[in-house]
C-alpha cells in the first residue's frame, strides 16, 4: 500500500524524475505528482506575504527556469491550480495573491519535506543525467566511427566484429546491444557515410552558378575527398568495388532518395534557366548517374591501383561528356 504522506525521500525522487530526468510533458494526471509540483512551487515563495498578479507571474516563471522550463506547463494555469487546490488563495479582483499556511500540506507530506533545497535537487541530479546521456551516446559514436574506417580500410569481409571492438575500446557485447548484426553495422556505416558525403556536396553547391559549373565543383569536390583519403567516400567506392552497392538496404534508399530529389531540383533549376534542354528531370539524373559509373569506374580503378586521381583536364573533359546529353537540339 502507498504511504499516505509523501515523504522527503520520495518527494526528492520524484522532483529527480520529473524534472531532471525530463519525464513531464504536462500537467501532471496523478493526485500526488501534482501535490508534488505545487508544493515546489510554494516552497519558493514566502508566507504572509501579498503578492501582486505581475510578482506571482514573475516567481512562478523563475520557478519554471529552476526546473529547466518543463514543457507542456505555463505560469498562467500553474498560477490558477495553485488557488485551486488550496495552496494560495487571491483576493475577488485578483490583484493580490498570498500563500495560505499551512494549507493543503499536513494532509499530503511529512513535516521534513520542507527542508529539501528544490534547486539543489534538481540542478545535480540534471548535471549526472546529462552527463549519463553524453557517455551513453559516445559509445555507439565509438562504434560507428571504428567500424566506417574499418570497413573502408578492409570491406565487409576483412573487417570483423573483434577488430572493431578493439578499435573503438568497446566491448563485443556493446556492439550486439546497438545492432543486431555486422551486417546491420555495416549498413549503418553505409548510411552515416553517405549523409555525410551528402551534406559536404550540399554546402558546397552553390545555386547561382550555371549547371556545368556546380557538376564540376560536386565532381572536384568528391576528387578532393578521395585524394585526401576521406573515411565515408573511401567507403563507398569499396562497396562498388567489391559489391556493387548491393550492401545497401531500405534505409539506404531513404538518404538516396533525398540526394536524387537534390539533383533533381539542379536539373529542373536549369532547365528552367535555359541553360539545358527540356526533359524528365528524374530520367536526367538517372543519366547522370549511370554516365558517371560507366565513364568515371577507369578513374576509380586507377585510384586503387596506383592512388592517382584525375587531372583538371581530364575531370573538365569528364564533365563535359556528361553533359552532352542535356544539350540543346
Amino acid at each position: 500500500m502507498q504511504n499516505k504522506f509523501i515523504t522527503k525521500e520520495e518527494f526528492s525522487k520524484r522532483l529527480v524524475q520529473l524534472f531532471a530526468q525530463n519525464r513531464i510533458s504536462q500537467y501532471p494526471r496523478k493526485r500526488r505528482d501534482r501535490h508534488i509540483l505545487l508544493k515546489s512551487i510554494v516552497m519558493t515563495l514566502s508566507n504572509g506575504k501579498d503578492y501582486t498578479e505581475a510578482e506571482i507571474n514573475e516567481e512562478i516563471k523563475a520557478w519554471l527556469v529552476g526546473m529547466h522550463n518543463p514543457p507542456g506547463l505555463d505560469f498562467v494555469a500553474l498560477r490558477r491550480y495553485l488557488v485551486d487546490e488550496g495552496y494560495m488563495d487571491r483576493s475577488r479582483n485578483g490583484s493580490r495573491y498570498w500563500v495560505i499556511s499551512p494549507g493543503p500540506s499536513p494532509r499530503w507530506f511529512e513535516s521534513d519535506v520542507d527542508t529539501v533545497d528544490i534547486f539543489k535537487v534538481v540542478e545535480e541530479a540534471k548535471e549526472d543525467y546529462d552527463k549519463s546521456r553524453r557517455i551513453h551516446g559516445e559509445v555507439p559514436k565509438k562504434i560507428m566511427d571504428a567500424a566506417t574506417e574499418l570497413f573502408a580500410e578492409k570491406g565487409f569481409e576483412g573487417a570483423s566484429i573483434r577488430d572493431i571492438a578493439d578499435k573503438a575500446g568497446v566491448t563485443v557485447p556493446n556492439i550486439y546491444y546497438y545492432y543486431k548484426d555486422k551486417q546491420g553495422l555495416y549498413q549503418a556505416t553505409l548510411k552515416t557515410s553517405l549523409g555525410d558525403i551528402i551534406e559536404v556536396m550540399q554546402e558546397i553547391d552553390d545555386p547561382s552558378l550555371p549547371f556545368r559549373e556546380r557538376f564540376l565543383a560536386l565532381s572536384r569536390t568528391k576528387m578532393k575527398m578521395i585524394r585526401q583519403k576521406d573515411i565515408p567516400m573511401n567507403l563507398w567506392i569499396k562497396e562498388f568495388l567489391d559489391h556493387g552497392g548491393k550492401g545497401m538496404d531500405g534505409k539506404i534508399d531513404i538518404t538516396f532518395k533525398e540526394a536524387f530529389a537534390y539533383m533533381e531540383k539542379m536539373l529542373a533549376d536549369a532547365m528552367q534557366k535555359g541553360e539545358i534542354r527540356k526533359m524528365n528531370p528524374t530520367i536526367g539524373v538517372w543519366y547522370l548517374i549511370s554516365l558517371a559509373l560507366l565513364y568515371g569506374m577507369p578513374f576509380i580503378t586507377k585510384w586503387k591501383k596506383d592512388l592517382e586521381t584525375p587531372t583538371e583536364e581530364e575531370m573538365e573533359e569528364f564533365v563535359d561528356l556528361l553533359m552532352k546529353g542535356f544539350e540543346k537540339k
